[in-house]
């Protein structure tokens, strides 16, 4: 009978281990996402306003208007400023957290690795003492045999 794998439990951690970098991956892959799209977003809307000064800077706009336009564009590219920071931030976690499942893949094929080691050995330690059985089955039948002669 094939004896377990004695590394089982650890090999059992390590699979629990990279489901769990996974699923952190995945909501730092989201939140990277989000924080791209948001981004994208804030560079769209001040394309948007900025055509939009152009626009009625051209058509004729009083020197109060013009201001609010300007001060509302520098607020915007202080999001923007801020948003591409976070952007940053946020892939620099996401880095983080794609290591670590590199990491716990590692580990995971590792521990998969010896438990098919294991398994291959133990197939080998049972053909071996199944073929003593049989040599010594065959044995005794030939002494039987023999015997009667």
């Amino acid at each position: 009978m094939a004896r377990p794998f004695p590394l089982q439990a650890a090999r059992d951690l390590a699979h629990r281990r990279l489901d769990d970098a996974a699923d952190a991956l995945r909501s730092h892959a989201q939140r990277l996402r989000e924080s791209e799209e948001k981004s994208a977003e804030l560079d769209r809307y001040r394309n948007e306003y900025q055509v939009q000064r152009m626009s009625q800077l051209a058509e004729g706009m009083d020197a109060g208007r013009l201001r609010a336009f300007d001060a509302f564009i520098v607020r915007l590219d202080e999001a923007i400023a801020a948003q591409q920071l976070d952007t940053e931030r946020r892939r620099s976690i996401w880095e983080s957290a794609r290591q670590a499942w590199i990491a716990a893949h590692r580990r995971s094929e590792a521990m998969d690795a010896l438990a098919e080691r294991h398994v291959a050995a133990e197939a080998l330690r049972e053909g071996r003492a199944e073929r003593k059985r049989e040599d010594e089955f065959a044995g005794r039948a030939a002494a039987i045999k023999a015997g009667r002669s």
